[in-house]
């Protein structure tokens, strides 16, 4: 005959072992220091990711004819409410990229992203509100009080072919969706840029 006490402290303790193994296992998101990020409010609603995206979409043309871009994703916050993706474009080469002053840059609309009139460290934002059923092109930039502004420029690596610049900066903008509501969207980023030598 099975004795209950004796499997229910069993399982008690094979509980108890789970934990503590899941508990070592898994270490504390605090106590890494994350280099890369996008914290971003949408709405007024606090969300951060720090799995910045290497998604790049080099040879892309912009504002200055004979320069070659590089569309680098920033990141992207995909909750229920919204999805939120972010890009910025840059210099290809590091002859272009390294005249980058600090300051302040454009935002241009998602629906822009492959344009030609966005320029070295513009940004590219997408917005889509998940409450309208409609997936695509529910929301669009609005043409004022919207701020770039890059803070911070620090080469980090370099390879035989490439060097990795570390790039801060904070965006500010609003976007209107299709039921005319204004959804305000702030953030800060710190993010690789890679540019040929």
């Amino acid at each position: 005959m099975i004795n209950l006490k004796k499997v229910k402290i069993k399982i008690f303790v094979c509980i108890i072992m789970s934990m503590l193994l899941n508990a070592c296992s898994k270490p504390d998101a605090a106590s890494f220091n994350y280099n890369y990020f996008l914290e971003t409010y949408i709405n007024n609603v606090k969300y951060t990711t720090n799995s910045v995206s290497t998604f790049v979409q080099p040879n892309q043309m912009g504002c200055v004819a004979n320069k070659t871009y590089t569309l680098t994703n920033i990141g992207q916050i995909n909750v229920d409410s919204y999805f939120l993706d972010v890009y910025i474009k840059h210099y290809s080469k590091n002859s272009d990229f390294a005249t980058l002053k600090l300051g302040t840059h454009k935002i241009y609309d998602g629906g822009q992203l492959l344009s030609a009139t966005n320029c070295n460290c513009d940004l590219v934002i997408g917005l889509v509100d998940n409450s309208i059923p409609s997936i695509y092109n529910n929301t669009i930039l609005q043409s004022t009080n919207i701020v770039n502004n890059i803070t911070s420029i620090v080469k980090k690596d370099s390879t035989v072919a490439t060097l990795t610049y570390s790039v801060s900066g904070n965006f500010s903008c609003n976007f209107k969706n299709t039921n005319n509501v204004i959804i305000p969207v702030v953030g800060n980023y710190t993010i690789p840029i890679k540019v040929a030598k």
